[in-house]
């Protein structure tokens, strides 16, 4: 998923999607991690982790609008306006009956998008399943540490070298700026003072599970804080790490 201005002005408007959802009748008090189908899955580690959790409808299918933002405030502590934002990213993605499927989350430059920190680009044949040696990678960039903002504007440089040089055609600007809050999205869905541990990169990108020190952290996850993430990494891009 991915947030942009007008999705956030949108938003305010028509008040999201809460407010006209039915209580889910395939989602129960059930959060034991069961790690589901890569087949069932899709690109966004975060969404693949609610479903593998039971925030989502485990098997991935028949997902509605309203059970996201649901999810994105009941589990990560988002407030309406930032998962309600997010969310509206989704309808394009929806079929007639205003359901779509994990899987769907694969189409190409709609939020799944090439340059991705951990996934090959759409023309090299999969652009959904996790390459761990990107991750390794990932945490590479952040020389022996725990990563940051400073190392997330390394890979944020690199991959985008690496995907041009494997010719992948240069984003449009709309999907530059997804990118851009894409790359701190687990940072400030973590809320862990500004560090990513291996730990936590391991269960969010490996596992694609949430573990309780995001579930449990109550920090209201907001609009602001994420733009001020993607800001903090997007001057050591333009400043230099």
């Amino acid at each position: 998923m991915y947030l942009t201005l007008s999705n956030i002005l949108k938003t305010l408007f028509t008040g999201g999607y809460e407010n006209n959802s039915q209580p889910p009748s395939n989602i129960n008090d059930d959060h034991t991690y069961i790690k589901g189908n890569i087949e069932n899955r899709g690109p966004c580690p975060g969404l693949n982790a609610l479903a593998n959790q039971g925030y989502l409808p485990r098997d991935g299918k028949h997902i509605t609008l309203p059970q996201v933002q649901h999810a994105l405030m009941t589990a990560l502590h988002m407030d309406w306006l930032a998962a309600a934002s997010l969310v509206s990213s989704l309808p394009p993605l929806c079929r007639k009956d205003g359901t779509f499927d994990l899987v769907d989350t694969r189409h190409h430059n709609v939020i799944e998008h090439d340059s991705s920190f951990t996934r090959l680009d759409f023309h090299q044949g999969d652009n959904y399943t996790l390459q761990e040696d990107m991750l390794q990678a990932m945490i590479d960039d952040a020389e022996g540490h725990p990563v940051t903002l400073r190392s997330l504007a390394k890979t944020f440089i690199r991959r985008d070298k690496e995907s041009r040089a494997a010719g992948a055609p240069r984003l449009p600007l709309n999907l530059w700026f997804v990118r851009v809050l894409q790359s701190v999205g687990v940072m400030n869905t973590a809320q862990t003072g500004g560090i990513l541990t291996k730990e936590v990169l391991h269960a969010v990108f490996v596992e694609e599970r949430f573990p309780d020190i995001i579930l449990e952290n109550p920090t209201p996850r907001t609009v602001f804080t994420l733009l001020g993430n993607a800001f903090g990494m997007m001057r050591y891009v333009i400043f230099g790490p």
